[in-house]
């Protein structure tokens, strides 16, 4: 059976780009980017059984100024004996236009109220643009918990450059 790379067929998979397939007629074969091309940079994190505010933690470093899409889900696992607060997520960047630090928070369904149910949730997706050479990171605040057994949550965080 012989192999054909191309850059061509089959067509790659929605929302991805074949790439550029040389040979340099000695059996040595490569593939490659076109220079200005878009790779996709993507980061996430999955924490569970959290049970305190999580601090400023680094999601990426980018690597290259552009647009970035983040999708964020937090979410009540243990129920409280007594009360609690189900923190807001943070998210910041500096963008390039201005230089300046920016945020977007999530705020939990509740704001600044009780978090004592399955059902108390926040998500949130967000488009935006990020300068080269700095990090992109996340945080929880406001958690608070009351009671012999505390709330414990789970936060889901996906980042992807456009």
């Amino acid at each position: 059976m012989s192999v054909n790379f191309s850059n061509t067929v089959p067509a790659a998979p929605a929302g991805n780009t074949n790439v550029l397939w040389q040979n340099d007629g000695s059996g040595n074969i490569s593939a490659y980017s076109p220079t200005g091309a878009s790779i996709v940079t993507s980061a996430s994190v999955d924490l569970t059984a959290q049970a305190a505010n999580i601090s400023a933690t680094t999601l990426l470093a980018a690597t290259s100024s552009g647009f970035y899409r983040v999708n964020a889900y937090i979410v009540v696992t243990q129920v409280p004996t007594t009360s609690s607060t189900l923190p807001k997520v943070t998210i910041t960047w500096t963008d390039p236009n201005n230089s300046t630090g920016e945020t977007f928070d999530i705020t939990p369904t509740l704001a600044g109220g009780p978090a004592n149910a399955l059902t108390d949730f926040k998500q949130g997706l967000m488009v935006f643009n990020a300068k080269t050479g700095t990090n992109i990171q996340y945080a929880t605040s406001g958690y608070a918990s009351v009671g012999a057994t505390p709330m414990q949550y789970a936060l889901s965080i996906r980042l992807e450059k456009l």
